[in-house]
């Protein structure tokens, strides 16, 4: 047995030449047979009208001539001229000729035979005398003869008209059956090219998205085949990109990390004067050696989370104290909140919620830096609690230059520096909102933009419900 194939058209080229082709051939033969048919309905009616007025000529020249051969009769009664006579017996005979022709044409007409039989009698009486009776029942039955044939052509008519319309039903469900066969070709060659397509818009969205890519061959044209082909290609060469920017970031993370921790150690016991003590000058430059190994610490640390949010593991949600979270991420940031004269403001009373810790803290961590960094000196920090449709809102908000508009959408993007430039000697890296946001969604929560007006910026963490947890 010969194996089958699924059919498939060489090139979108020749797919769409040959949906174009089977998608009208139904309406071409649709207009074909419409024109065959209004052709021979266009002759049915020319021959129609045509017998109609040879028929309507004919029975005038017969009542013409039934109504000389009595004038005829009555005049040769008075005269008794032969040239009557023989003109009238030439009438008679001009008579039977047209009623021969006419009782061709309308066969089935009862009136005919009647007349024929009288015409009979009158030609076996033009030996002899021809009585007026015979030929007043002759214009009698001639005058019957053209109400009968009107009567004939008025059926005939409304036969032809019968079968105009049963026609034009025809070539209606022919039209219908033609269109509906026409549109389910058009609804399969569409499918052929954009079912395809979507799979293709489905793979760039993911690809661009970061997410994993369907190994599902794909079926349609050569051209979509092909593109296909090069996205696997590119989606291959992206994940080499990825696994060559995470060793990266591992790698140069950790060649910072060590030195550093070196260089705050030392900058530690020096400022504990454990190598003797110090004056003015020598603690002020400990101080700035602290301050900016500290930032330097925070941008390693959000590089390397950002690392690890590109792909999370498994959360560890459980009943967490957000007082002691948002101490955890205060404690860092202590001397700075100092050295800046930043007033912190922030709930009387502790609350709880199902979330995980290690997730929340990243969060807040990094909402705290950018208020800190981005707020004005003698600025003020403000964090509050509430619960609001079941959800927990958290609000870190600070004093300081607004976000512009038109980068609003932007300030979750990774490595986005926007006009507001970080207040200090390191610039930023630009990945602390990301990191930020990225751990919201991890965490199935929302971080977004609650208050941007007044010199005033405010985010909103929305923490979900997990199992009915509520606040204590």
């Amino acid at each position: 047995m010969t194996p089958t194939h699924r059919w498939r058209a060489g090139s979108l080229r020749q797919l769409i030449l040959l949906a174009f082709l089977l998608v009208v051939t139904p309406l071409g033969v649709l207009l074909l047979q419409a024109s065959n048919e209004l052709v021979e309905q266009a002759r049915q009616g020319r021959e129609q009208a045509r017998l109609s007025l040879e028929i309507s000529q004919r029975n005038l020249q017969l009542d013409v001539l039934a109504e000389d051969i009595l004038r005829s009769a009555r005049q040769y009664a008075i005269l008794q001229r032969s040239d009557i006579r023989t003109r009238q017996q030439e009438q008679i005979g001009h008579y039977r000729n047209q009623l021969d022709i006419q009782s061709f044409l309308l066969r089935g007409n009862p009136v005919i035979p009647s007349l024929q039989d009288t015409l009979s009698l009158i030609e076996q009486a033009q030996n002899g005398e021809i009585g007026l009776p015979l030929l007043e029942q002759l214009a009698l039955l001639t005058g019957e003869l053209i109400s009968e044939s009107n009567r004939q052509l008025e059926q005939r008519l409304t036969e032809l008209d019968r079968q105009a319309r049963a026609t034009q039903q025809a070539l209606w469900l022919l039209a219908a059956i033609l269109i509906a066969v026409s549109a389910l070709l058009m609804l399969f060659f569409s499918l052929r090219i954009s079912r395809p397509v979507s799979q293709l818009i489905g793979r760039i969205r993911a690809l661009g998205h970061g997410q994993p890519q369907n190994t599902k061959p794909l079926r349609g044209p050569r051209e979509l085949v092909d593109l296909n082909a090069q996205l696997d290609w590119l989606g291959d060469h992206l994940n080499e990109l990825e696994e060559e920017k995470q060793r990266f970031l591992r790698h140069i993370s950790h060649e910072l990390k060590t030195p550093l921790s070196t260089l705050r150690e030392g900058s530690d016991l020096m400022a504990e004067e454990v190598a003797g003590p110090l004056t003015d000058n020598q603690r002020e430059i400990v101080e700035l050696i602290q301050r900016n190994s500290f930032e330097l610490q925070t941008l390693i640390e959000q590089l390397l989370d950002y690392n690890r949010l590109q792909q999370p593991g498994p959360l560890d949600v459980r009943s967490t104290s957000l007082d002691s979270c948002l101490n955890a991420a205060l404690h860092p940031h202590k001397l700075l909140l100092e050295q800046k004269q930043i007033r912190l403001e922030r709930p009387l009373k502790d609350a709880k919620w199902s979330t995980d810790r290690a997730m929340l803290h990243r969060i807040l961590s990094n909402l705290i830096s950018n208020a800190i960094y981005y707020g004005d000196e003698q600025g003020k920090l403000s964090v509050c609690y509430q619960i609001q449709d079941s959800q927990m809102h958290i609000d870190i908000g600070n004093i300081g230059p607004t976000i512009p508009a038109a980068e609003i959408d932007q300030i979750f993007k990774p490595f986005f520096q926007g006009k507001n430039r970080r207040r200090g000697p390191l610039k930023g890296s630009g990945i602390g909102l990301s990191v930020a946001h990225d751990a919201a969604v991890a965490l199935g929560a929302t971080l977004s933009l609650a208050h941007n007006a007044d010199h005033k910026v405010v985010f909103r963490i929305m923490l979900p419900a997990v199992n009915d947890s509520h606040a204590t």
